[in-house]
């Protein structure tokens, strides 16, 4: 039987994008939840104004902690979002306000 997982996409604006590509993205946000056996990136994307990641994560919880810790370190803008589709669709910001 497949692990249950719950899918995070995180969000960002292109107009307040601050780094040099998606990649740059995309690659710490893989390699943290599967060193720590909570997942992987499983998708994303660019377009219509905004570029996103698909993170899948085994553990919601901590999956959506360890994503908002990297998001955090490599100094996303503030619009940056991360909305959360199970069990109903919650937008969580990645700094406090």
């Amino acid at each position: 039987m497949a692990q249950q997982t719950t899918l995070l996409e995180i969000v960002l604006q292109s107009t307040d994008f601050n780094l040099g590509g998606r990649d740059e993205i995309e690659d710490p946000l893989d390699d943290a939840p599967k060193a720590a056996g909570l997942g992987e990136v499983t998708g994303g994307g660019t377009g219509m104004g905004i570029s996103n990641v698909d993170v899948e994560v085994t553990d919601a919880e901590a999956g959506l902690a360890l994503v908002r810790q990297v998001l955090r370190a490599l100094g996303v803008a503030k619009s940056t979002i991360i909305n959360q589709y199970e069990p109903i669709k919650i937008e969580h910001p990645v700094y406090e306000k």
